[in-house]
């Protein structure tokens, strides 16, 4: 699979609308799991708990200092998806959520833009995932 763009010009920051039409995809397969929407809404916040200290360390640091804060935190929930598909995990059933997860948080960690711009495509993911219904 090729490694996920959100971007259309990413020097000018101009995101490619086909990324909203991947979410919605990922969150019909999602709904069609077994994830429960507080598992998604979980991870979600740690993310935006991550994004919120982003954007706090940036103003104050600097952007490049701020960032290469933010990757091995995006690496260690990486570690806490797969830690929880362990056989007595939350996680157990909902591989195809960790697997998204996984190439969303690759992807992130190329650059500040593509952080933001993965932000908002597991935002737009989990609404569509609750637009289907979970």
């Amino acid at each position: 699979m090729p490694a996920l763009e959100f971007f259309k010009d990413k020097a000018r920051g101009v995101l490619d609308p086909r990324v909203f039409e991947r979410a919605r995809e990922v969150a019909e397969r999602l709904a069609r799991g077994k994830l429960k929407s507080s598992q998604f809404r979980n991870y979600f916040a740690e993310l935006r708990a991550l994004e919120n200290r982003f954007a706090q360390e940036r103003r104050k640091e600097g952007e490049e200092l701020a960032f290469a804060r933010l990757v091995p935190q995006l690496e260690l929930l990486k570690a806490k998806l797969f830690y929880n598909t362990r056989s007595q995990g939350p996680l157990k059933d909902a591989r195809e959520f960790v697997e998204f997860m996984e190439e969303a948080l690759e992807a992130g960690k190329r650059s500040p833009k593509d952080f933001e711009a993965m932000m908002k495509y597991v935002e737009a993911v989990l609404a569509y995932f609750y637009a289907v219904g979970k």
